[in-house]
């Protein structure tokens, strides 16, 4: 499991292992400047983010955000396979500076792994010796982004971008097979990836009916 935070909400010296920065000054900012591991390449890129932070108070907040996601996922995520990065980063806490409640880029990263992998991606913060959850704001975000990526994506019909994620791996599976288990890999794969759609489909009929 991935899980995301901010540098203040945990101990450096206890999380060394799994503490991961993901900011483009790879935390220096921070207070203590964080020193352990970073990965870059879930930073966002300078130019749209200096173009959002320049638009902050100039422009409606929720159109502006959405300006951010929309090139996040073009210019950061859609290059990354997401099934490698979720194995490279399990355990791994991934940081940068934002309140949990704040927009901010790894709620963006953890709702693409959601949305792709059907997984959760917890915010947590240490508390002594423990270790808790804490709510978020991503739920937003996640909405949009899935708007987004689908704008960007032929879904081959398929409402669930989990689905669909499925589906193309039983494809790709299924095309490169060298032996019957494969093939079987491949028909249990897409198998689940209709159970996924279903499942997606009731929980948008139940959420329709609560918002009725």
């Amino acid at each position: 499991m991935i899980y995301t935070s901010n540098y203040k909400n945990i101990d450096q010296k206890d999380m060394e292992a799994f503490a991961l920065s993901i900011s483009g000054d790879k935390g220096k900012s921070s207070n203590p400047p964080y020193q352990g591991k970073c990965d870059t390449r879930f930073a966002p890129k300078k130019e749209f983010w200096r173009a959002w932070k320049d638009n902050r108070g100039k422009v409606d907040e929720e159109e502006n955000n959405k300006f951010y996601i929309r090139h996040f996922y073009d210019e950061v995520l859609s290059r990354l396979d997401v099934d490698k990065e979720y194995r490279n980063l399990d355990e791994k806490i991934l940081l940068c500076y934002e309140e949990p409640m704040d927009f901010c880029h790894r709620q963006i990263v953890a709702t693409w792994f959601e949305l792709l992998l059907g997984v959760q991606v917890p915010e947590i913060k240490q508390v002594g010796y423990n270790v808790v959850e804490l709510p978020t704001n991503r739920e937003w975000i996640k909405d949009y982004l899935e708007e987004y990526m689908k704008e960007k994506i032929d879904t081959i019909g398929f409402n669930s971008l989990h689905a669909y994620h499925l589906h193309e791996k039983a494809r790709k599976l299924e095309e490169n097979a060298t032996n019957n288990e494969d093939i079987r890999l491949a028909f249990e794969l897409r198998s689940y990836a209709y159970e996924v759609e279903n499942s997606y489909l009731e929980s948008k009929k139940g959420r329709s009916k609560k918002v009725d």
